[in-house]
């Protein structure tokens, strides 16, 4: 998750130099939040093999409106900070990437299988974590992956379960908290 973010990701491809990395993939919502999303989509265009669609991706890039105002302006606003030729990059790219690493079928996907929007987090009950495995009609194959690596929730997390592994790639540069509760937060005063 990029959101537009353009100094971030800078830093993040400079750093992915340094490291010699072979296959840059990119699980998608480069757009929506900051304002640099035209430099962001030509960055992501020429550094990662492989770019998935998120939700803010296919958000902006659609036609479709609702019967909020302040959410048509919204739309209008960030949609303005995009190109033509970035709105037709946006709506085409794919749901999901499969590829084999030594004999496992690794599946990638911005936030779930079957729902580009849904929240799953790094707290939830183990048949939600099973269900990311999952195949769907979003998915390539029709096999059980068994390495899920996804995005969207902003908090880079893996997990080991039913001897598969579950990656958070997180977000480059737009953390959040994703845990509140009133009677529990910290004073912003003491961070």
């Amino acid at each position: 998750d990029i959101h537009g973010n353009l100094e971030a990701l800078k830093t993040v491809l400079s750093d992915i130099r340094k490291r010699n990395v072979d296959k840059i993939i990119c699980l998608g919502d480069i757009v929506a939040k900051g304002r640099h999303f035209h430099e962001c989509i030509e960055l992501i265009k020429d550094n990662c093999d492989i770019v998935l669609q998120g939700n803010c991706d296919l958000y902006f890039s659609s036609n479709e409106y609702s019967e909020d105002k302040v959410n048509n302006e919204r739309i209008q606003y960030n949609r303005n900070l995009l190109t033509n030729d970035d709105i037709l990059f946006l709506k085409e790219l794919p749901y999901c990437y499969e590829m084999k690493i030594s004999g496992n079928l690794v599946r990638f996907f911005h936030a779930t299988p079957t729902l580009i929007n849904k929240f799953i987090g790094d707290i939830a009950d183990l048949d939600t974590y099973y269900e990311m495995f999952l195949p769907s009609d979003n998915t390539l194959s029709l096999d059980i992956a068994d390495i899920v690596v996804y995005g969207h929730i902003h908090k880079s997390y893996m997990m080991k379960l039913f001897n598969r592994t579950i990656v958070n790639a997180g977000s480059v540069g737009n953390s959040f908290e994703v845990y509140r509760h009133k009677d529990k937060d910290a004073s912003y005063k003491n961070v």
